[in-house]
């Protein structure tokens, strides 16, 4: 299994002025495995799974399939696929890391870079590598073909993996572990975590776990790249349900392969939660420059970090 532990819960709570005291609690996906955390360890469990078994689907071929992680130069996405890929029976030799784009000179995405050149697995030439991405890609389905890892892992697979830690929460707040909360904080870049929280939402509570419950209940995602954020406060984008990539779009597919394989189908559902439920900011000053923290996030980052509760242990 590549998400080894339930992540734990650290709270903090701050009050504005006379409003009523406000408390928070964070997710901590950096604690979801000793070897390397953070969100994409969640967004990876199925992809490698489905790889590993491609993989050995094609045991009898001279020539073994490759796969493809990219992302910018600070990718997690690369540093959790080369970390956790040779755990999965994937020889290092059958994993390609690409950074076919630059990001923001900025320590964690240097250390980040440093880290995928110092783990195992190819690694392609800096800022390059989009041919080798859409040559793989667009390639004819056939067995032995090289699969590439959609930038921030959004397919259904890793839309799952989003879907778990939802669950994961609702089992939380059965447990009396978490307030059933008020509401959902995230990032939304690839739209892969919202899409998972989305329709998580809606199994938990078809599941009857108890959890997003709240009156008012919302799931607040602000994106972090200024261009789908300027499109999105003109068209709308991020909760489409017809344009490629978006959330509900997503949403709708996720559902039908669910439903494919036995599951309820949830569709309705979720878009509800889409609908009425999701609340996605375009404030520019928050989502800032690509690949860098704005004012805004690094003053709450260090707020956190110098009152926040981490959790026991």
């Amino acid at each position: 299994s590549v998400h080894r532990f339930t992540c734990r819960l650290g709270s903090h709570s701050e009050r504005h002025g006379s409003d009523d005291e406000v408390e928070f609690w964070a997710k901590r996906e950096d604690m979801a495995s000793a070897e390397y955390g953070g969100n994409k360890v969640r967004t990876l469990q199925h992809i490698l799974a489905s790889f590993e078994s491609y993989f050995e689907e094609c045991s009898g071929l001279p020539e073994k399939p490759q796969l493809v992680a990219f992302g910018s130069a600070g990718s997690n996405l690369v540093v959790a696929a080369k970390v956790f890929a040779p755990k999965c029976g994937i020889p290092a030799a059958s994993l390609q890391a690409l950074y076919p784009e630059v990001d923001a000179p900025e320590m964690d995405n240097t250390l980040n870079f440093l880290s995928s050149l110092s783990l195992p697995g190819g690694q392609g030439p800096f800022s390059r590598g989009w041919s080798t991405i859409t040559g793989a890609a667009w390639q004819r389905e056939c067995l032995g073909r090289p699969w590439v890892i959609p930038s921030g892992g959004l397919c259904k697979a890793g839309i799952l993996g989003q879907v778990s830690m939802v669950l994961e929460m609702a089992e939380q707040v059965a447990r009396g572990e978490l307030p059933d909360p008020d509401g959902i904080v995230l990032a939304i870049g690839s739209n892969c975590t919202t899409t998972g929280v989305v329709l998580g939402v809606a199994v938990a509570r078809a599941s009857g776990l108890g959890a997003f419950r709240r009156p008012n209940f919302r799931i607040h995602a602000q994106p972090i790249h200024p261009v789908p954020n300027f499109l999105h406060k003109v068209f709308g984008i991020f909760a489409s349900e017809t344009l490629p990539m978006m959330v509900g779009t997503n949403v709708r597919d996720t559902c039908a392969a669910l439903a494919a394989l036995g599951a309820p189908d949830y569709t309705e559902l979720a878009l509800t939660v889409l609908r009425q439920e999701l609340v996605i900011s375009p404030d520019g000053s928050i989502a800032g420059q690509y690949g860098i923290h704005s004012d805004a996030t690094l003053e709450a980052k260090g707020l956190f970090e110098r009152t926040g509760q981490g959790p026991e242990g």
